[in-house]
């Protein structure tokens, strides 16, 4: 299961760097501190959705405010 995780958390700080368009966003790092901002939530929140297969109850993605606590959060949501 780490080993998902942390090749899920590279998959969202990949999405981040798309979306906030610049390259420095730590596994731990907070992800509106990095820039994201509530306009962006809902591309990035699909965009999960898309690629994970799953849908994001929004107080969980609140409460996800790293990549890696995102990636924690999808595999609590599969059950993994």
């Amino acid at each position: 299961m780490q080993q998902n995780v942390e090749q899920d958390t590279q998959t969202i700080k990949e999405m981040l760097r798309r979306l906030l368009g610049h390259e420095s966003i730590d596994d731990d790092g907070d992800i509106y501190e990095a820039g994201l901002t509530s306009i962006m939530v809902l591309p990035l929140v699909s965009e999960i959705e898309e690629s994970f297969g799953l849908t994001i109850p929004d107080d969980d993605f609140l409460d996800a405010r790293t990549p890696r606590a995102l990636s924690q959060m999808i595999h609590r949501l599969r059950g993994n």
